[in-house]
């Protein structure tokens, strides 16, 4: 049974967990937040037109990756200038690195939603 929601709380939607990201319109093209939900940090932003939902984490130094800039869709790391594409996760300026952990998200009636795996 679908749940309505208010920003902070979460949303139940065909039975999968879900929690309030961000409103749509306070993202814009180009721009990200960062969001704690429970013990993850998560960067939720809007790249080439697509709103896009990541784990806020360097996969090579450990370290928070927001510190960097958003160029087009990829999201540069300020520690190494490693580039990761934020819709497929995929490191696009060394083939041999490892990506980031793209995350799923709903979005409804202009507020985005972390998808939670159960």
């Amino acid at each position: 049974m679908p749940a309505h929601t208010t920003m902070g709380t979460t949303l139940t939607t065909l039975m999968l967990p879900m929690e309030f990201l961000a409103l749509t319109k306070d993202i814009e093209d180009g721009d990200f937040l960062t969001r704690e939900i429970g013990d993850l940090e998560v960067i939720v932003g809007k790249a080439e037109g697509r709103f896009f939902a990541v784990q806020d984490m360097c996969p090579h130094a450990w370290v928070p990756i927001s510190n960097g800039s958003l160029e087009g869709r990829d999201l540069i790391c300020p520690w190494h200038g490693m580039a990761f594409d934020v819709h497929s996760g995929d490191c696009t300026n060394a083939s041999t690195h490892q990506g980031i952990r793209t995350l799923p998200i709903h979005i409804a009636d202009g507020e985005i939603f972390l998808k939670i795996a159960g």
